[in-house]
């Protein structure tokens, strides 16, 4: 993988693209995890249901974020832009906590969409502003995002230009100081650990929209789609063990187990 300095935007695309072919390879057998996930994010999304009522439209569009954030995630990640992996996976997180609350509270939509009227209420700052920390203060009443905050709050180093998140990619060479416009791990067991973590996260916002959006409308397409769910979640478990992640959020070990 190439570390040499960048010369040109399209020497830079080029360099993602080379990044993204040579780490599909590395992952091998371990890039069938990706792919499922996607295939359980697509098969609730083929759920047809019989009527979209208001109440509903705001978190299946939520959903369809977090599912869009997922594909940007997985992209981000292939091409060893890591924080920008951990960037989507935090917006994934905000689209799901918020669908999970308005469905929970369906007439506080009005307030949930009010800036864009052009007015934000006292509600919306209460609550929308950081919907995060209005979960995880209530989090006895939002049992399916359990551990959902944690993790958020481990992406959110990725999110700001804050030291933990930033200067490992900046070095001085001859007395020169000179960026890393990529994320390079050390050795590919590295770069699988990172993995696990943001499967962790999507896989989590999965299981959440499934238990509270979309198996009450899955009808007899429930059993097979818990089935599947079932397979992802033993093989996921396995490789998770494999590589864990020193510095992961306190909550992923119980997290993974639910």
């Amino acid at each position: 993988m190439s570390t040499e300095r960048i010369h040109s935007v399209l020497h830079y695309f080029g360099i993602e693209e080379e990044n993204a072919m040579a780490n599909i390879a590395n992952l091998g057998e371990d890039y069938v995890l990706i792919r499922n996930l996607n295939n359980l994010y697509l098969l609730i999304s083929s759920i047809k249901i019989k009527e979209i009522t208001v109440n509903l439209k705001i978190p299946i569009f939520l959903y369809l974020i977090s599912h869009s954030e997922f594909y940007a995630a997985v992209s981000s990640y292939l091409r060893l832009h890591q924080s920008k992996a951990f960037h989507s996976l935090r917006v994934a997180i905000d689209s799901a906590l918020t669908s999970y609350y308005l469905l929970e509270n369906p007439d506080q939509i009005e307030d949930y969409l009010s800036p864009s009227y052009g007015e934000e209420t006292n509600e919306w700052q209460k609550t929308f502003r950081n919907i995060k920390a209005t979960i995880k203060r209530n989090i006895k009443d939002y049992p399916h995002a359990d551990g959902l905050p944690n993790i958020h709050e481990f992406c959110s180093m990725f999110s700001h230009a804050d030291a933990a998140g930033i200067l490992h990619r900046y070095h001085e060479e001859e007395g020169r100081l000179e960026a890393k416009y990529f994320d390079y791990d050390v050795s590919t067991d590295d770069y699988k650990k990172w993995l696990a973590q943001l499967l962790l996260g999507f896989s989590n916002i999965f299981e959440l929209y499934w238990a509270v959006l979309f198996k009450p409308l899955a009808g007899d397409k429930t059993e097979g789609i818990e089935s599947t769910i079932k397979e992802f979640k033993t093989n996921f478990s396995a490789f998770y063990k494999q590589y864990p992640l020193e510095n992961a959020p306190e909550e992923a070990e119980k997290t993974r187990e639910h």
